[in-house]
């Protein structure tokens, strides 16, 4: 168990000192330089936090997949680079106005400071905790019966970011001004009309972004022979979302912070579980 955390803790130290290299080199705006680093004097225990959890969701995933080697390398980077980057950078595009700072190149170049570490960790925590003892089972997918669950998982989605957003995040009245410029809060049936009236777009934006939550951790089915394994890699990948946010945000001021990160936290282990329970294919030919 020791020798366990080391390797994990190393895993979780490679990852860490790789993302600040990249994020140090890469070009980003220089409006978005200007906003320094957050000024706060827990920040070297808070950087290690996504590390982290990160570091630990690949261990997961290769002490319980099914195959080794390039695929299943592959397979982790895609999945988490995906989820964890691509799905969280287009939602911050779509809300550009509230990051001013942001421009859109910014926006590809903080989803690469993301890929390096992982494209550095996860050969390294293949070699250092691979599961030799591995049974390829394919699992027969039905083309027609996913795509109706990821049309299911996305309206699902739509609807745990709505409820979230507003019984959470909503409450706290900084949010409130950071995105709508007004301190005053609707009832939740008005906020949602609301919506339609100003950002009618939102709606199927979501819906989208929910299909490919799903889409994107569909890979992860042929890895793993439990659907317990299943649910708990995928609401690991998704708790991401939340937990990024624990640490101090040069974009965020502390309370928008805190409240995405109550929301994110709760909401995506939620919907984990949900996505997990629907997607989860039990048939199986060796």
């Amino acid at each position: 168990m020791l020798k366990v955390f080391f390797k994990l803790s190393l895993s979780t130290v490679v990852y860490t000192v790789v993302f600040v290299l990249a994020s140090t080199f890469l070009p980003y705006s220089q409006e978005f330089r200007d906003l320094g680093v957050p000024d706060n004097s827990f920040g070297l225990l808070f950087m290690f936090i996504t590390p982290a959890l990160v570091c630990f969701t690949i261990y997961y995933i290769i002490k319980h997949a099914q195959f080794g080697g390039k695929k299943l390398f592959i397979n982790i980077v895609f999945v988490l680079f995906f989820v964890q980057l691509f799905l969280v950078q287009i939602e911050t595009l779509y809300f550009g106005y509230a990051f001013p700072a942001l421009t859109n190149l910014d926006i590809p170049f903080i989803m690469l400071a993301g890929l390096c570490p992982l494209l550095a960790t996860v050969p390294l925590m293949m070699k250092f905790f691979q599961n030799k003892n591995t049974v390829i089972e394919k699992k027969n997918i039905d083309i027609k019966s996913t795509l109706k669950k990821l049309g299911i998982i996305g309206i699902i989605y739509l609807c745990v970011y709505m409820i979230f957003g507003y019984v959470v995040a909503w409450q706290f009245e900084e949010l409130r001004i950071f995105y709508s410029g007004s301190a005053e809060k609707l009832n939740f049936w008005r906020q949602m009309l609301n919506n339609v009236k100003t950002d009618p777009f939102i709606f199927p934006f979501q819906i989208i972004r929910g299909i490919l939550f799903g889409v994107f951790v569909l890979p992860l089915i042929r890895m793993f022979k439990t659907k317990k394994a299943f649910i708990t890699a995928i609401s690991l990948i998704y708790v991401y979302l939340g937990v990024v946010l624990i640490s101090p945000n040069v974009l965020f001021p502390d309370a928008v912070r805190i409240a995405h990160f109550l929301e994110c936290t709760t909401s995506m282990l939620l919907f984990g579980k949900i996505a997990g329970n629907i997607l989860w294919v039990n048939k199986t030919e060796k």
